[in-house]
């Protein structure tokens, strides 16, 4: 097992089975009852801002759309004559995490106390928890978002997209970050 299987595996045996039946498990169903298999879930957190406490409680996003890319750190260098070019590999860069999201409403109501909570959030100084099992299988646990957007839709009254990027950080080499 890898570190990309291994939630795999536990997903399969929670599912009650121990090998891939051709579709993922379902985690869940959502508000709009559709079959969720992978979500963001971030615990509720706390961050200071000129010195006020700001607060946001857990946030749980059942349509959550990522692509992560990762860069490896290589020094190429050529050499006169040679056919190829010579490769260092000198380490790698933090993942960089693209997220979209929808934010539902009720009733053709805009989810309004949902995106004041989630603004909150995206504003936060601090790393964030990610519980994500796509994110998760490749070792993704504590990001911070770098940036975001919220753009107006025509036509729509009920619900808000939003993306945001955040970069992923080692909890272990950067323990003041989680520990205030």
């Amino acid at each position: 097992m890898t570190a990309f299987t291994d939630p795999i595996s536990i997903a399969l045996s929670a599912a009650g089975t121990s090998t891939y039946q051709g579709a993922m498990p379902t985690l869940y169903n959502s508000p709009l009852g559709t079959p969720v298999y992978s979500d963001l879930n971030i615990p509720a957190g706390s961050y200071s801002v000129n010195g006020a406490t700001i607060s946001y409680n857990a946030i749980n996003l059942p349509d959550a759309l990522f692509t992560v890319r990762k860069r490896k750190r290589v020094i190429v260098t050529s050499i006169n004559g040679a056919t190829s070019d010579v490769l260092e590999y000198t380490g790698s860069e933090s993942a960089q995490i693209s997220c979209t999201v929808k934010i539902y409403g009720s009733n053709l109501n805009y989810p309004l106390n949902d995106m004041d909570n989630f603004y909150l959030m995206l504003e936060t100084n601090q790393p964030i928890q990610i519980n994500s099992w796509f994110l998760n299988q490749v070792e993704i646990y504590y990001a911070v978002i770098t940036d975001y957007e919220l753009p107006q839709q025509t036509g729509n009254i009920s619900d808000q997209q939003v993306k945001f990027n955040m970069r992923h950080i080692d909890p272990t080499q950067y323990p003041t970050l989680l520990n205030g």
